[in-house]
């Protein structure tokens, strides 16, 4: 069987993705051409994910959290423990190494072995002491791509954005038992707008993705816990802001070597919104500067909706791994002119948005203050910054997600081991036993729903006429979109059973 690696973690890194490159130039011929569909492993009523599922996610949280205090009080006063903390003797101080210890555990943080501890301990005393309720900040998150049905199974957070939200969230509840500060919460600040002009995202479903995160995070731990906000809304709000970062995007672009481009390819492929620039292009606008070839624009705009999807997967394949063209080119008919073309586009579009993307995360990372929040806030980040080693680089994935993000990967839920995060690509060539779990409307056990109606907003039909603690409809946009909570093996009672285990840090 095909098997792939995920790439490790690497310091430095800017762009997080998957072992989509690997498995496409490494086993090019194992993936297939043409999204597959196969059978539902499971179906899950609205329901059931209300009352069996989301009670045993609670759970699990809260016991990661427990687990998360447990570890952070053994390695502070536990047999022969060693703190790079100070002034220990101090209550204040005190609850402060607690906290910031939570991040020298190898199981939260990336660069757990490389925290400046005391540093960090001072970051959160000052937190602590100041007149706000204290804060977590968190730059991170973007809406998935499906890049042609690749990379996810849709655009909407899923059973990935649960895990890595229920993680956050358990972090929230460890410092709040360790700080004596039941105000502690977190705030993430997505990077849709941030980089939008690199990726060309659409800004609703920014905006929808982030209400998601915020429904999950609220469903798991109570408003206040984790919020999510806008990068760009939230730092650039004031004009001379935004025009000083224009500006330093622009000497950052000015000083760009191929190198520092080279450095985001192919990932970066897989991170373009290409439902919206392919049609753009296709009508004449040339994204980036790049101009589609007019023979490959016009057959485009033919039948856009079903096209792009396919013409998506053909030339960024290809632009990954030329190996594919011939295998391309007979589902085009032959027409190698025109998957050239596509292929040129993409690969130009591509290094424009690498370019771009590297310019305005140097700019933010050069801005003054940009990424203070105050100092009631501690930062934190999911890529490493080398130069920051008092800011923890946390796993939003755990230990197995490695420097994976959510919105890049699918969850897939095996008869047996633990939870595997991978692109859907992966997925269905490393376990091509594995299925859809998909989400379906009070009632419809046994039927797919068939979209044609949005799910009606309103309150729960619980016990209690509406108010479920949060919960609302969790996740009814994958009901709505049916598109897959997550991928599963086994029956479907073990696959529910598996459901009700993913946040419990002993099961999970």
């Amino acid at each position: 069987m095909t098997t792939t690696t995920t790439p490790p973690y690497r310091p430095g890194r800017i762009v997080s993705g998957s072992g989509l490159p690997a498995l496409l130039t490494d086993s090019p011929d194992a993936v297939p051409l043409r999204p597959q569909s196969p059978e539902p492993a499971c179906l899950l009523t609205e329901r059931q994910l209300r009352e069996e599922l989301l009670p045993r996610w609670r759970d699990g949280v809260r016991r990661q959290a427990r687990a998360l205090v447990r570890r952070a009080r053994g390695a502070l006063d536990g047999p022969g423990a060693t703190a790079p903390y100070e002034r220990l003797d101090e209550p204040a101080q005190r609850r402060a190494a607690l906290v910031a210890e939570l991040f020298r555990d190898g199981a939260t943080s990336a660069n757990a072995e490389r925290v400046d501890g005391l540093a960090l301990q001072r970051h959160v005393a000052g937190a602590l002491s100041a007149a706000e309720p204290p804060r977590f900040e968190l730059a991170w998150g973007q809406p998935k791509r499906d890049v042609g049905g690749l990379k996810t199974a849709g655009r909407w957070a899923d059973l990935a954005e649960v895990y890595a939200v229920g993680r956050l969230v358990a972090l929230v509840l460890a410092a709040r038992e360790l700080s004596g500060d039941e105000r502690f919460g977190m705030t993430v600040y997505s990077g849709g707008n941030r980089f939008a002009a690199a990726l060309f995202a659409e800004p609703e479903l920014l905006l929808e993705y982030d209400r998601q995160r915020c429904r999950i995070a609220d469903a798991l731990g109570g408003p206040g816990a984790v919020d999510f906000r806008d990068f760009a809304d939230a730092k650039r709000a004031d004009p001379a802001e935004q025009e000083a970062h224009e500006a330093r995007v622009r000497e950052q672009l000015a000083a760009l070597t191929d190198a520092d481009v080279d450095a985001q390819m192919p990932v970066m492929l897989f991170n373009v919104d290409w439902p919206r620039v392919l049609p753009m292009a296709a009508a004449g606008e040339a994204t980036h500067g790049v101009e589609m070839a007019p023979h490959v624009a016009r057959w485009l705009a033919e039948s856009p909706d079903d096209r792009t999807p396919l013409l998506t997967r053909a030339a960024v394949t290809c632009a990954v791994s030329p190996a594919l063209r011939e295998r391309w080119a007979e589902v085009f008919g032959g027409r190698m002119d025109m998957l050239d073309d596509a292929v040129a586009f993409a690969v130009a579009v591509g290094r424009a948005s690498a370019a771009r993307y590297t310019a305005i995360a140097r700019a933010d990372r050069g801005a003054p203050g940009a990424l203070s929040g105050g100092p009631h806030t501690v930062r934190l980040t999911v890529h490493e910054k080398r130069d920051r080693p008092d800011v923890p680089a946390l796993l939003t994935l755990g230990v197995r997600g490695g420097g994976l993000l959510s919105q890049h990967v699918v969850a897939r839920v095996p008869a047996e081991g633990p939870v595997v995060f991978a692109s859907v690509a992966e997925t269905l060539v490393q376990a091509p036993e594995s299925a859809p779990v998909l989400l379906v409307p009070d009632g419809g056990e046994g039927v797919v729903p068939d979209g044609s109606e949005p799910a009606a907003a309103g309150p729960s039909d619980g016990g209690d006429g509406g108010a479920d603690d949060g919960a609302g409809r969790l996740l009814d946009w994958l009901v709505r979109e049916r598109q897959p909570l997550c991928f599963a093996s086994g029956s479907e009672p073990s696959v529910r059973r598996a459901l009700a285990h993913i946040l419990d840090p002993d099961r999970g």
